[in-house]
């Protein structure tokens, strides 16, 4: 097995990155409430117009050859998107995802920041592996390095995700479901790390 090394996303790897998020995302329950079951494309579109407007530190996992993670993470208030940057966005997801889903896509979002915490957090989102990869630990040293400067900054941690079996993966590092609510007909789970 090769040694796996987590650096910052370089930005000629920013396509291959939204591929592998794509990929790991796309049987998510609400992106399969919002796209469709097995829409990688627009599963692309989405992580592709997200990324692009998306502030803070962005890191992949490789083996030397290849991305097998992704992990963005923002410091609070920088999580939240602006009126004037969710409009930017909105054409383009019209464009790339037709108005149902780009509204669903707006429903979602709007849903997960009314839970967003009030206090100075760092927010984890989204942490992806590619499926073939999933039990080599990518992507529990994306979390170590998530966790390590999230205690050299003494700062809250917090996510949200859509798949009850990655709440006890999160819990392994010190995170705790703070609340639970539907989005788009999914329950979603909100963590925190003190």
């Amino acid at each position: 097995m090769s040694q796996i090394t987590i650096i910052e996303l370089p930005i000629e790897q920013t396509e291959t990155a939204i591929g592998v998020l794509a990929r790991a995302f796309v049987t998510n329950p609400v992106h399969v409430a919002a796209f469709g079951p097995s829409r990688l494309e627009s599963n692309e579109v989405f992580f592709r117009i997200g990324l692009a407007a998306m502030k803070g530190e962005r890191y992949i996992a490789t083996d030397g050859s290849r991305i097998l993670g992704v992990a963005h993470w923002v410091r609070s208030p920088a999580c939240q998107f602006s009126t004037f940057e969710k409009l930017r966005m909105m054409p383009r997801m019209v464009s790339g995802l037709g108005l149902g889903s780009a509204l669903k896509v707006i429903s979602w979002v709007s849903t997960w920041s009314k839970h967003d915490p009030s206090e100075p957090h760092s927010h984890l989102g989204p942490i992806a592996v590619e499926p073939d990869a999933q039990g080599r630990h990518v992507g529990s040293k994306l979390m170590e390095k998530y966790c390590a400067g999230l205690d050299r900054a003494e700062m809250a941690g917090y996510l949200e995700t859509d798949r009850p079996e990655n709440v006890a993966f999160y819990r392994r590092f010190g995170f705790e479901v703070t609340e639970t609510a539907p989005v788009l007909g999914v329950e979603s789970y909100f963590m925190r790390r003190a």
